[in-house]
């Protein structure tokens, strides 16, 4: 532990966002975090990676949570508790999509099918309107009773400390993501149009329960 004030571990920037390109619904791991390889940034590993889709750029960066709750215990002697303990806990990764796209809006509605890329176009929809020209489309699901939730799996890629010499970053997995709470967006003519979400990140049973892992490297 340093014994004085380390400017070098103050950290400034956004980080590249990237989604697994499959999904799942059983609670599994999605996506395993990509071998990272020596003098090579994470980012340029994700961005080679067919299991990855970088999302593109985001706004105001973003926000890990970590939400734990306690209960408490009290007696008749203290007036403040005698012991707490652990009940329970939530970990939420929050960001806005910059780029309004189609994809990034499926992620973000959390759906399991509706998405059409330019490959697989339709020139009529399931609603029965025809539309022609089709490049990207997104069908509104409506789903059933019981749904299980999309789960993908997330990798932020940001500054980390600085280090003496040679690049640093830290780099953010979480093997169970899914975008959980409602997220609204305006088309507005003074404004860029983002997408707001919100992550909610589930532990692995595989892994005593962790989450994912947050670690730093030189490349």
């Amino acid at each position: 532990m340093a014994t004085q004030p380390n400017v070098r571990n103050i950290i400034v920037g956004a980080a590249a966002f990237f989604v697994s390109a499959s999904t799942s619904q059983t609670g599994d791991p999605v996506a395993p975090l990509p071998t990272l390889v020596t003098a090579t940034s994470a980012t340029t590993t994700l961005q080679n990676n067919a299991s990855w889709r970088d999302i593109g750029y985001t706004t105001n960066g973003l926000e890990l949570s970590y939400e734990p709750d306690f209960g408490e215990i009290a007696v008749d002697q203290l007036l403040d508790a005698a012991r707490l303990f652990k009940q329970g806990q939530k970990v939420m990764l929050k960001t806005e999509f910059a780029e309004a796209s189609l994809e990034n809006l499926f992620v973000v509605m959390n759906q399991t099918s509706g998405y059409n890329t330019v490959n697989a176009k339709q020139t009529t929809s399931t609603s029965g309107v025809d539309i022609q020209g089709v490049t990207n489309a997104v069908e509104i699901q409506g789903g059933t009773l019981g749904d299980y939730p999309v789960e993908r799996s997330l990798v932020a890629v940001g500054p980390g400390p600085r280090p003496a010499s040679g690049n640093n970053e830290r780099v953010y997995y979480a093997a169970r993501a899914m975008s959980m709470d409602a997220s609204a967006h305006g088309l507005k003519r003074d404004s860029g149009t983002f997408f707001p979400v919100s992550f909610r990140l589930l532990p692995v049973a595989s892994t005593s329960n962790a989450y994912g892992k947050i670690v730093d490297r030189s490349y």
